[in-house]
């Protein structure tokens, strides 16, 4: 009862809290508006009070904790300081907040308070509602209860065990918390919600034994004791009655027996004999697996024999097994068909007889074929149900194998003939008749030679025959002919049946059209050695063909030159527009590559975007250089897909036998390493191979090879740069930017690693990295009390591409428990206008999460003014090149100008990268740019650093 009348207290503050919060409109918790809403707001508390005997009083407080309008007494004071305003303000998933026990301003008393946050539909908190519940209300429902001379009543905290109330009252103990090893916190922490303890109360230490339950939605929990030498002395009263009646009832009991005694001589007798009757009767259920049963339609008990149980794996229960047991064996699927069986029969007057299956515990299956008719009364009301229940599992099992073979062989896709003795036909499938045009009427009795299309010997049949007849068993390749008269290749398996003598009695044929096979062999071996985009061949045509040119190289002292082609920014296509638009650019590739060269030379496409030419009979340098050019001026050419003008050059490494390698493999090495030289000097061109390039080679391989294994040692790091807010001098937000701690080449800027992150496709998990660490850092920023400081995090165009940033940064947000507002996403001009509409619905998601946008390296790329007014952004980012030209070149100037004009009338900031000197700085501010980050303020540091930093311009 205490923790029915607590919890419908609590709940009924609860749901009032509620109805007050809706009814208070959100202007009347101004302060100037108290004079125009004083009355009517006063009213509603004053109905809510008046209705609620429990609670002392109503209050209404605002943002900054002043009481504006209050019912039940009291005066207007702040209450800012108060646990329950704190609380209800600084937690936004708060609901009703409970205070600790506190004296009452109202009445003087014991009270404890409920508040309720009221926020704005945006979430922003507008104030308190609270209501002040007297303590003494629970004191009198105490007084009602009778806990004997020595009992104990208390309500107490179920967050901090802290004591709320007690009959007994110990004033001293009220917000006194729990001892951690105390039994009842330990049996709470453990999950327990109620239970029976024996301890000695912390207060009083006087031993008692305590029941405790804990409410379902409220933090508190109530306990009630009782004495020791209470209870005891209630059991002592009740013995006494009970040893007085228990004298009595043993006398009767005497007399009881004696006449049980005679009785049950006759009986003994008489059970004997059905003993013998019962035994048999079991027996014969048992042999035949057939239970019976009955089923009392009044109680729905089924009373049944020993099988029945064994039959349904049930344990058989005193006074009869309820119906449901037993309808709860029956498989789901067929369950209520049973039940409605019965009631069918039950209705209609009819006997019924059905099959169901039982679904076993193990999973095993079980099918019963049951038997029942209804008894009625004179009256004609059904009474009981009487029935029979057969284990029919292994029947079942044997039809369904049957009828499995006849469905195998109906169904079968390969065609099946069986033969008798004499190889004469007895059946065949539909299978048969598809392929071969014959229906079973045509074909019974026949020999199946007539099938034959004449390829095959007579030495053939013969050595099929030896093989069946001694071993059982053939199978091969034979051609046959339809009844149309078409020929078709057939592979057939050819099996015997034997009688219990060994005799043969039947063989059996299967096959099926191999003609597919025939041709798909053919497909199979194009695809073997052609790349299935291009059409081109593949890297193992293209060895083989290599070592075929190099072997006659060999003989007639001749060069072979390989030109490994790479496509420059081809994957900054493929992952922008996407795969399709990808796979259409490496086909036009693919055809420009076959015109450049002569139909004797070798054109292969290795994989992604690498091909590979081969050119044999080479006399000079020179005619390899000119290839290489014409590769070079014919790839380079834009490409018109599907609306889009794209453009792609090669990067192109030669290596020519036997200069550069006197075998395959190393050919295809160097001119790799080639390749790699033509794109670290600029891209499109080609260069020739040159041994010095395996050294770059090798270390860009091991640096690649670090780079894979660098996120999981997390040899990755973080450093900050400053933005500087100009107007105050100080600082509003940082950049976070990449840095590679190597183990053995110390710390790396992005410019040695990311190229290759994103060549490797390493970019997309190093982009997560630094977004989650960046998310991380900002939370620290709040935990060391830095607040205010917007963490800027770049964005690649894989992670753009890829689509899930906003279910990243949501996660995030929530994960670290960030303020959107202090994220901000930088993507550059080319990444943002790659596939503009699906870059506007991405920025939009984040911008609608309260992060800020801003276009970065802005004047670089190719934006378009009319999607720039269509994206959600907050900043631009004037880029570093033009900052530079400031004092040195007037069309720098004139570019910053325009760009800071152009972000202030589209209402936008601008943010001034790479500034590094005071002129710079004094041009920009007197320009009216918003805020500037560069090495004049900070070089990007660790985060210990900046964080010193901020402090020192924000104190």
């Amino acid at each position: 009862m205490l923790e029915s009348r607590l919890e419908a207290t609590l709940r009924r503050v609860d749901g009032d809290l509620g109805k007050l919060i809706q009814s208070i409109p959100p202007e009347s918790l101004a302060k100037d508006a108290v004079p125009v809403f004083r009355d009517r707001v006063e009213a509603v508390l004053e109905r809510h009070r008046l209705a609620f005997p429990e609670v002392a009083g109503f209050r209404v407080i605002d943002a900054h904790g002043n009481v504006l309008y209050l019912a039940g007494g009291g005066s207007k004071v702040n209450l800012a300081d108060r646990s329950y305003f704190i609380e209800a303000r600084d937690n936004k998933g708060a609901g009703v907040v409970f205070s600790e026990v506190i004296t009452s301003r109202i009445t003087g008393r014991p009270t404890m308070v409920a508040s309720q946050p009221i926020r704005a539909a945006d979430g922003r908190f507008l104030g308190v509602v609270s209501v002040a519940i007297e303590l003494s209300y629970f004191e009198r429902l105490f007084q009602m209860i009778h806990s004997g001379a020595a009992g104990a009543l208390a309500i107490r905290r179920a967050d901090n065990h802290a004591l709320v109330v007690r009959l007994p009252p110990v004033p001293s103990e009220i917000n006194r918390v729990l001892d951690p090893s105390h039994p009842v916190m330990q049996h709470i922490l453990s999950g327990e919600r109620k239970g029976v303890l024996v301890f000695a109360a912390q207060s009083d230490g006087v031993q008692r034994i305590y029941a405790y339950s804990v409410l379902d939605s409220y933090p508190f929990y109530v306990l009630a004791g009782l004495s020791e030498a209470d209870v005891m002395a209630t059991w002592r009263q009740r013995s006494y009655y009970v040893g007085g009646i228990g004298l009595a009832l043993f006398f009767c009991l005497g007399v009881v027996l004696v006449w049980l005694f005679r009785a049950q001589k006759r009986e003994l007798l008489a059970a004997e004999a059905l003993r013998r009757h019962q035994d048999q009767l079991k027996a014969a259920q048992r042999i035949a697996q057939v239970g019976s049963w009955e089923l009392d339609l009044a109680s729905r008990v089924i009373t049944c024999s020993d099988e029945l149980f064994r039959i349904f794996e049930i344990e058989a229960k005193a006074g009869g097994t309820p119906y449901d047991d037993f309808l709860a064996k029956v498989h789901p699927d067929e369950r209520d068909q049973a039940d409605a069986a019965l009631n069918n029969s039950v209705r209609e007057h009819h006997p019924v007889s059905f099959k169901h299956r039982l679904l076993m515990p193990d999973g095993r299956i079980k099918y019963v074929q049951e038997c029942c008719e209804t008894e009625y009364g004179k009256d004609g009301a059904p009474l009981r149900l009487i029935g029979t229940a057969q284990d029919v599992t292994s029947q079942h099992q044997m039809e369904a194998q049957m009828q499995l073979l006849v469905s195998a062989f109906q169904f079968s896709g390969e065609a099946i003939l069986i033969t008798d003795t004499d190889n004469n036909i007895v059946t065949v499938n539909p299978a048969f008749t598809r392929l071969t045009g014959y229906t079973l009427e045509d074909v019974v009795g026949r020999n199946p030679r007539f099938l034959s299309a004449g390829r095959s010997t007579q030495q053939d049949f013969e050595a099929m025959w030896q093989t069946i007849n001694t071993g059982g068993f053939w199978q091969g390749e034979i051609w046959d002919r339809r009844k149309d008269g078409a020929t078709y290749p057939k592979w057939m398996s050819i099996s015997v049946i034997r009688d219990d003598a060994g005799k043969i009695r039947y063989h059996v044929a299967h096959f099926t059209d191999v003609s597919s096979e025939r041709a798909a062999e053919a497909k199979l071996h194009h695809m073997a050695h052609h790349d299935a985009l291009t059409g081109l061949l593949n890297r193992f045509s293209l060895n083989g063909r290599l070592d075929q040119a190099l072997a006659a190289a060999r003989r007639d002292g001749s060069r072979v030159a390989l030109l490994f082609i790479d496509l420059d920014r081809f994957k900054v296509i493929n992952d922008t527009l996407g795969h399709h638009l990808g796979d259409k650019l490496l086909i036009e590739v693919a055809g420009r590559l076959r015109d450049s060269v002569r139909d004797s030379d070798v054109v292969a496409r290795l994989g992604g975007d690498e091909f590979v030419i081969m050119l044999a009979g080479v006399d000079h340098t020179n005619s390899v250089a000119m290839v290489a050019e014409k590769v070079v001026l014919n790839i380079a050419d834009p490409y018109s897909i599907e609306g889009h003008d794209l453009y792609s050059t090669p990067s192109i490494g030669i290596a020519i036998f036997p200069m550069d390698g006197d075998d395959g493999e190393i050919l295809m090495k160097n001119a790799d390493a080639a390749m790699y030289h033509a794109k670290s000097v600029g891209r499109n061109n080609f260069q020739f191979f040159d041994p010095k390039m395996n050294d770059a080679a090798l270390e860009r391989l091991k640096i690649e090879h670090s780079l894979r294994q660098a996120l999981s040692r997390d040899e990755f790091r973080l450093h900050f740069q400053p933005v500087i807010e100009i107007g105050s001098g100080r600082v509003a937000g940082v950049e976070a930017l990449v840095r590679w701690q190597h183990p053995e080449k110390g710390l790396l800027l992005p410019g040695k690693f990311i190229a290759i992150a994103e060549e490797t496709g390493l970019i997309q998990p190093l982009g997560e990295w630094v977004f989650w660490a960046a998310c991380k850092q900002l939370a620290d920023f709040r935990a060391a009390g830095i607040y205010g400081i917007k963490m800027g995090v770049n964005i690649s165009a894989i992670q753009m591409r890829n689509g899930n940033l906003p279910i990243l940064a949501k996660g995030a947000i929530e994960a670290f428990g960030l303020d959107a507002s202090e994220l901000a996403f930088e993507i550059t001009e080319s990444v943002a206008m790659h596939q503009p509409a699906e870059t506007i619905r991405i920025l939009d998601m984040l911008h609608d999460m309260g992060t800020s946008i801003a276009i970065d390296d802005f004047g670089t790329g190719y934006s378009s003014l009319s999607y720039l007014r269509q994206f959600p952004i907050d900043y631009l980012k004037l880029d570093r090149s033009f900052v530079e030209e400031i004092g040195q070149s007037a069309d720098g100037e004139v570019i910053c100008d325009a760009t800071i004009g152009l972000a202030h009338n589209l209402g936008l900031k601008i943010v001034a990268e790479g500034v590094e000197t005071e002129q710079q700085r004094d041009y920009l501010r007197d320009r009216g740019c918003d805020l500037m980050q560069g090495f004049l303020f900070s070089r990007p540091v660790p985060a210990d650093e900046v964080m010193a930093f901020i402090r020192q311009l924000n104190h």
